[in-house]
């Protein structure tokens, strides 16, 4: 009788009315079971729940059981064979306290509490509303597969298990935020991904004091090695494939709920530079595409400031000609070089912000349009000068060629700062700066695998992989079918 008034039904519900306080769509059902009329409540958020799911596997079968006897005369007893044998959800279980519950209830389990009982069963009924999967508007595909991740967790773990169909695939769980309980999958391959880097990405994401986590880049930026560097250390991808890919690779993974882009670690600058689509290409375009790639990140980066150290020091080494062209086009001009060019690359960046903030159906047209209209009109009023504008618009197409957005904004930064450097010290300038570039990229890391990796240090056989698409008949070490013996 003591335990039965310890663990009274109406000392729970007001346990629970403080802890939850006076919200409307949180739902509390008194009814009794069995025969013997035992006391029980069931508590759940109604905008959570699938109503059909919890009809079906909650309420019918324990309301049903009024001509059948309870299977125990003791609450904690016939609690857990409710849950066992009566209770037709996916998952039902039993937990000690009601800090345990909390979290369950808010992601859209029901809750049963029997009078007596000194546990509570939580019940699986979520029913959240999800968006279709479709093709990951971020990183569009010309050959390859067309899904990308939505914001369910476990849509998103589904579609990367659809690839990799082995036992060896791990998922392992881990709960983030105070407030929010989130949600994080670690994903990883069994005797391919290093188990000390396992166990230190859980214990990062472990260590995480956050009140809320609500989307993967507030993980990114807690758990990367050095925070404080512009340069990214974690990738990330919208695309089921390239997980896919990462994770035969022995990298890890990390799906958060909420939201559609994966991380994945350790990451090294070559990382950002290579698509997954780069497999399902023949290796001679594909090597090609991918030297174009580093051709337009080093343009994105050094292009303006070679035009405006090259006009404003070193003129002599401009071909006559061209050099007699670009003067001619800045006559009248009332800006020096330095400020023409970096009046052109802010409204370019300001028109680039604006398309994205713009509805799609008109802000790529908001984009061309005002890029077009702004520079024909800058050159016409002598403002800017047209090799100006060639040098911004030929950086800004280069800056598309990057395939992580992470990495493109951090170049976008940089350029600003080589530029200045060129308007001081000429060539000279920039050298200084790819000098200290290389410095902190050297010094960098990316869960302790050095960021240069495989040029510093030097791996041949990682790095060719790096230069060229290997083919696959090189890769696997087999002969080809069709090839006689």
């Amino acid at each position: 009788m003591k335990r039965r008034q310890l663990y009274a039904l109406d000392d729970r519900k007001r346990e629970f009315d403080l802890l939850l306080g006076d919200s409307s769509d949180l739902i509390a059902r008194e009814c009794r079971i069995g025969p013997e009329g035992m006391p029980a409540l069931l508590m759940w958020i109604d905008s959570l729940v699938d109503k059909r799911t919890l009809q079906l596997t909650t309420l019918s079968p324990l309301l049903s059981m009024q001509a059948s006897p309870l299977p125990s005369n003791e609450p904690s007893v016939c609690m857990e064979e409710l849950c066992r044998s009566v209770i037709s959800a996916p998952e039902a279980i039993i937990v000690d306290t009601v800090d345990e519950a909390i979290p369950l209830l808010m992601s859209g389990w029901t809750m049963l509490i029997l009078d007596g009982a000194r546990g509570v069963a939580v019940i699986q009924t979520e029913g959240l509303d999800k968006r279709g999967i479709e093709e990951a508007p971020s990183s569009t595909v010309v050959r390859g597969p067309r899904d990308g991740f939505v914001e369910s967790l476990n849509t998103n773990v589904s579609l990367v298990r659809r690839r990799l169909r082995s036992a060896r695939v791990h998922v392992d769980m881990l709960k983030v935020g105070e407030l929010s309980h989130t949600d994080i999958a670690v994903l990883y391959i069994d005797q391919k991904a290093k188990p000390s880097m396992v166990e230190e990405v859980k214990r990062r994401i472990g260590n995480l004091k956050i009140d809320g986590v609500l989307e993967s880049q507030y993980i990114e930026e807690l758990i990367k090695d050095n925070p404080a560097s512009f340069f990214p250390t974690v990738y990330s991808t919208e695309r089921p494939d390239d997980i896919a890919n990462i994770l035969l690779d022995g990298r890890i993974a990390i799906i958060v709920d909420g939201t559609p882009f994966a991380l994945a670690l350790p990451s090294t600058l070559a990382h950002f530079l290579i698509t997954t689509e780069d497999l399902y290409l023949a290796y001679p375009v594909a090597t090609f595409i991918r030297w174009l790639r580093y051709v337009g990140f080093t343009m994105n980066l050094l292009l303006p400031s070679v035009y405006v150290g090259t006009l404003t020091f070193h003129p002599e080494m401009v071909p006559p000609q061209l050099l007699s062209s670009i003067l001619t086009a800045r006559e009248g001009v009332p800006f020096p070089v330095l400020m023409e060019t970096l009046l052109m690359e802010a409204t370019f960046e300001v028109l680039r912000e604006a398309s994205v903030r713009m509805p799609r159906s008109i802000g790529s047209a908001i984009s061309i349009v005002g890029a077009l209209v702004i520079g024909e009109s800058a050159v016409q009023a002598g403002i800017i000068s047209s090799p100006a504008i060639i040098v911004v618009a030929a950086t800004a197409i280069a800056s598309f060629t990057i395939p992580s957005i992470s990495l493109s904004g951090t170049v976008r930064i940089l350029r600003f700062g080589m530029v200045l450097l060129a308007s001081m010290f000429g060539l000279y300038g920039i050298m200084i700066g790819v000098f200290l570039l290389g410095i902190h990229l050297a010094s960098l890391t990316s869960l302790g695998v050095p960021y240069l990796t495989p040029i510093a240090p030097f791996h041949r056989k990682e790095f060719l992989k790096v230069l060229f698409r290997v083919p696959w008949f090189l890769l696997s070490g087999k002969r080809n079918p069709r090839r006689r013996a």
